[in-house]
C-alpha cells in the first residue's frame, strides 16, 4: 500500500554571534518567549510555513547564561480529510561543537498541546551537559533522531508545538562564548489510513530554509499486510525456482533423447 507523506523541515536558529559579558557586568535571567505567529498548515495538497529559520534567529539572538527562550509552532490541517501528523527534533549543530567554552549545561523541553487543550511533554531534559558536557545538545536530541507520531488532527483542527531552550547561567559563568545549536523542527503528514501501524513510518528529511518552499514525497508505510506481501514475494521466488529447475531438466532430458538418437 503506498501513501502520500508529505514533509517540510525548518531549520531553526543560527546565532554565529558572541556573547560575551565583562567582568565587572551584573547579568540578570530573564524567561523570553516567541512573538512571531508562526505555523506550519496542510492545505491538502502541500504543507505551507509562515516562518523562515531568520525569523527563528532574530527571536533568540542576544539571549545570555541563565537566560531561557521559548519557540512556538501552530500546526493546522485545513483539509478535509483527517490527517496524522509526525514530528522530530534534530541538531545540526550543538551548542559545544566548535566551541572554546566547555562545560556548559543546557535545559531543554519539547510539548504538544492537541486541539482540546491536553499537553504532552514529548521531551524534558532538567540540566543536559555539565563539566562532562561536550557535544550537550547533539547528547539531547540523539532519542530523537527519527520522526515519531505527534498528533491526529480533523479538518480545521490544531495543535501547538513548544521548544524551550535554557541556558545555564552557573555553569556557564559571565564568560560564556558559543554558538547557539541550529536546530531543525522537522513536520511531516499523511491523510489518515484506518490501517495504519503508527511508530513504523520512515520520513527520509530535507532540509527547507525559506519559507515559501514545501518538499513532498511518496513513500511506502509499512502497514500490517507488508508481511503478506513478502509472503507472496518469496512464494513467488520459490515458485519461479522450481519452474527454473523443471525447465533445465527438461532441456537436459531433451538433449539426452536427441544425442541417443544421433548415435543410433
Amino acid at each position: 500500500m503506498r501513501k502520500k507523506v508529505l514533509c517540510l523541515v525548518m531549520t531553526g536558529a543560527v546565532i554565529a554571534g558572541t556573547m560575551t559579558v565583562g567582568t565587572g557586568t551584573t547579568v540578570y535571567a530573564e524567561d523570553f518567549t516567541s512573538q512571531g505567529d508562526w505555523s506550519v498548515t496542510f492545505n491538502g495538497d502541500g504543507m505551507e510555513s509562515s516562518f523562515s529559520s531568520q525569523e527563528m534567529a532574530d527571536e533568540i539572538y542576544g539571549i545570555l547564561p541563565g537566560d531561557s527562550i521559548e519557540l512556538k509552532v501552530n500546526v493546522q490541517n485545513d483539509s478535509q480529510e483527517d490527517t496524522d501528523w509526525y514530528m522530530s527534533n534534530e541538531v545540526i549543530k550543538s551548542l559545544e561543537e566548535g566551541s572554546t567554552a566547555q562545560g556548559g549545561a543546557y535545559g531543554y523541553q519539547l510539548r504538544y498541546v492537541n486541539a482540546a487543550g491536553e499537553e504532552t511533554v514529548l521531551f524534558d531534559s532538567d540540566t543536559i551537559g555539565g563539566d562532562e558536557g561536550e557535544e550537550a545538545l547533539q547528547e539531547v536530541t540523539g532519542s530523537l533522531e527519527d520522526y515519531f507520531y505527534l498528533d491526529r488532527l480533523g479538518s480545521d483542527q490544531g495543535g501547538t508545538v513548544y521548544l524551550t531552550v535554557a541556558l545555564d547561567g552557573e555553569t556557564q559563568g559571565n564568560d560564556y562564548q558559543n554558538t547557539l545549536a541550529q536546530l531543525q523542527m522537522n513536520f511531516a503528514t499523511e491523510i489518515a489510513q484506518a490501517d495504519t501501524v503508527q511508530g513504523e513510518d520512515k520520513v527520509i528529511n530535507r532540509t527547507v530554509k525559506e519559507a515559501d518552499k514545501t518538499i513532498y514525497r511518496t513513500q511506502r508505510v509499512k502497514t500490517g499486510d507488508e508481511s503478506q506481501t513478502l509472503l507472496y514475494s518469496a512464494i513467488a521466488l520459490v515458485s519461479g525456482l522450481v519452474l527454473l529447475g523443471l525447465g533445465i531438466m527438461a532441456l537436459k532430458k531433451k538433449k539426452n533423447r536427441e544425442e541417443g538418437e544421433l548415435r543410433s
